[in-house]
């Protein structure tokens, strides 16, 4: 009878968790499941969430429309897909879906305790990568009482197409993650989380995305902590310079003959996915962000149209160094060696940032190339010897440099406080290590952190050592307890045994995570001083563009022989089998440039220009079982039939966009009203 009676009394204090858990949301009810993380305690997992419509058919490049509701329970125990990409690191296959805007909620109690949440933005230099727990199994997190949610968002030209127009203004990526903190914000509260308390973590350009967040007008008040890892939008790599020219490129390599921006459009709008993705890849290979400070799809500074909501209409910087980030406690830092990757070229000049518009060959060039040399090299530079010294050259280049200069800036806007990290810890579980590229480098590189903060398949056969359990749970701690009350070390135990000090203007403090904690200032003091003292010299933030629409003369794309990538987009010559259609003409045509009624009659009718096609990829790929709304099987629920997330949305392409818009449009491309 006492065990009666203490069961029921644990049912009341939700004790007793259910192995099929129901949710009520806004668009309708989700049946997860109960997990047990490594560990063996138990939490609810509920997954392959929409938290928008299907990016699909017309809706291809647009900005994401929120979820439509849906009748009965929906089964969420399986992962959506992630977007549409190659793998590059690993089986260099085509993998994922258009369909994707998908999201994971890992909660350890669903009875209102309004626990703190931690949403996490995937890396991938914006064109590959996943929320799935494949590599971010919330398992560890959920441990330390946060409700941990993990997004998909559109990558590569999908997500970071732009053609300056109204339709296709870029940032349909950033737009997606946006969509997806306001679906958290909404929500989630039926899972046991604090829309109050949210926290926004990255890594890589997962980090250079929470940046732009802060600095964005549509997702300031969305979060209350960002903790950014090895990524700012400061980079190089993190915005897109020459989009239309990138645009016309992508549908030049795959046949279309002409760079008029409608005809662009409608070219792009009707290609295969995976012919667009693989195409990406030949013109753009990945390795092509160290050699050629570019990255083809990626944020951009977007043009203003009316009507129509922007995720960013100026300068990153130019945010920053006026005060108007959002204000929030901030953590930021990086790993000892985040890249591996060398420049093809051996000219020390190309490791000046181009932002600084140096001139290469001049006086002043040389000179810092000389400087560069006696920084980071003890012999020559091109030999082998020297080899992990470039590496650390490049991971300042790519990374560091931007960190620190983003702390700079941010330390004198605002009142919030700012902790410094630097990741330094070798164990069994980091992940670099069992990358193709690490050439058994034992070193602390880049997502080496997050194998400490999350489960990965690549961790099941690996045992840990009794340090790298101790690490695992200092970033857990750190991290959790940052996300909890803003402050990482709120009391030194037998893990923290040190007190995280954020940054003064006076003191640069930063927490070294190597084999034990220690706070240390000025962390590559000599060297980050002398990039300070050239941005001091040389960057004048009133030369730069501010908008991105200076764009090169003309594409051209160069030819390889068979089996080595085209280089990327940067060559101003055009080729003569494309010839652009003069910008006077675009104004003879009734829509400016873009055909709706052709479009609309393609996705109408298929047969008629679309042969043999499949909007949503190639026409022998089928789609996954988790892109299915699929119905949960009960007595008391008769679910309707299973609807397919691919199913492109009705009636949902404008036969009419506006004459507003068309005007836009055209004066986007020059013309005069």
């Amino acid at each position: 009878m006492i065990n009666v009676v203490n069961e029921f009394l644990d049912d009341l204090r939700g004790g007793r968790m259910t192995e099929s858990p129901v949710v009520r949301v806004e668009e309708g009810e989700l049946q997860g499941k109960l997990v047990n993380s490594p560990t063996g305690k138990a939490f609810y997992s509920f997954q392959g969430i929409p938290y928008a419509k299907p990016p699909i058919g017309s809706l291809r490049f647009k900005a994401p429309q929120p979820p439509e509701p849906w009748e009965g329970v929906r089964d969420a125990t399986l992962e959506g897909n992630s977007c549409a990409q190659l793998d590059l690191f690993f089986e260099k296959k085509y993998l994922g879906d258009e369909s994707c805007l998908f999201l994971n909620v890992y909660t350890p109690n669903l009875d209102g305790e309004f626990l703190p949440v931690m949403v996490f933005i995937h890396g991938g230099s914006f064109r590959m990568g996943s929320g799935n727990s494949a590599l971010y199994g919330a398992d560890y997190l959920v441990e330390k009482d946060v409700v941990v949610v993990t997004i998909n968002y559109r990558c590569g030209p999908l997500g970071f197409l732009c053609l300056n127009t109204p339709e296709v203004p870029g940032n349909a990526g950033l737009k997606d993650v946006v969509q997806a903190l306001r679906w958290v914000k909404e929500n989630i509260k039926n899972f046991g989380g604090n829309s109050g308390n949210i926290t926004v973590f990255g890594e890589s350009c997962g980090g250079a995305i929470v940046s732009l967040l802060t600095a964005s007008p549509i997702s300031k008040n969305m979060f209350s902590k960002a903790i950014i890892q090895s990524g700012i939008a400061l980079n190089h790599w993190s915005y897109q310079q020459t989009p239309l020219e990138n645009a016309k490129a992508l549908a030049q390599e795959l046949g279309c003959e002409s760079s008029d921006v409608g005809e662009v459009y409608e070219f792009l709008m009707t290609t295969p996915v995976k012919d667009m993705i693989e195409a990406v890849e030949r013109l753009a290979p990945i390795q092509s962000i160290i050699n050629n400070d570019k990255i083809m799809f990626a944020p951009v500074v977007e043009k203003e149209f009316p009507g129509v909501e922007a995720f960013l209409t100026e300068p990153f910087i130019d945010v920053l160094t006026s005060g108007r980030l959002a204000e929030v406690p901030v953590m930021v830092g990086s790993t000892t060696l985040e890249f591996i990757f060398e420049k093809e070229s051996d000219d020390l000049q190309s490791y000046i940032p181009s932002d600084l518009q140096i001139e290469r060959n001049t006086p002043e060039s040389l000179a810092i190339a000389e400087k560069i040399k006696s920084l980071y090299f003890k012999g020559n530079p091109s030999s082998v010897e020297s080899l992990k010294d470039k590496f650390h050259l490049t991971s300042d280049y790519s990374i560091n440099i931007g960190i620190h200069r983003y702390i700079k800036y941010l330390i004198n806007n605002t009142n919030k406080p700012i902790y410094y990290y630097k990741f330094d810890y070798i164990g069994e579980l980091n992940i670099s290590g069992y990358l193709p590229q690490s050439l058994d480098m034992k070193h602390a590189g880049h997502m080496d952190d997050l194998a400490y903060l999350f489960n990965n398949d690549m961790q099941k056969t690996i045992e840990p050592t009794p340090q790298d359990v101790k690490m695992r749970e200092r970033m857990l701690r750190l991290w959790t307890n940052f996300a909890k009350c803003g402050n990482p070390t709120p009391d030194e135990n037998h893990y923290l045994t040190v007190t995280w000090l954020p940054v003064t203007k006076d003191n640069l403090y930063y927490l070294n995570l190597g084999n034990e904690l220690s706070l240390g200032t000025n962390p590559d003091k000599e060297k980050m001083e002398y990039w300070e003292s050239l941005y001091s010299k040389y960057y004048k933030i009133w030369d730069h563009p501010k908008t991105n629409e200076i764009e090169p003369t003309s594409v051209k794309i160069v030819d390889q022989p068979d089996g080595v990538a085209s280089t990327p987009v940067q060559v101003i010559e055009q080729p003569e089998q494309v010839k652009p259609t003069p910008v006077q003409n675009v104004h003879q045509s009734e829509d400016f440039g873009i055909n709706i009624g052709k479009i609309q009659e393609k996705f109408e009718n298929p047969q008629n220009g679309v042969d043999q096609i499949n909007l949503n990829g190639n026409s022998d790929k089928k789609p996954r079982p988790s892109n299915e709304i699929k119905m949960v099987q009960s007595n008391n629920i008769n679910p309707k039939d299973v609807i397919r997330a691919n199913d492109p949305p009705e009636d949902d392409l404008p036969k009419n966009i506006g004459v507003n818009k068309f005007v836009n449009f055209f004066e986007s491309l020059g013309g005069k009203k």
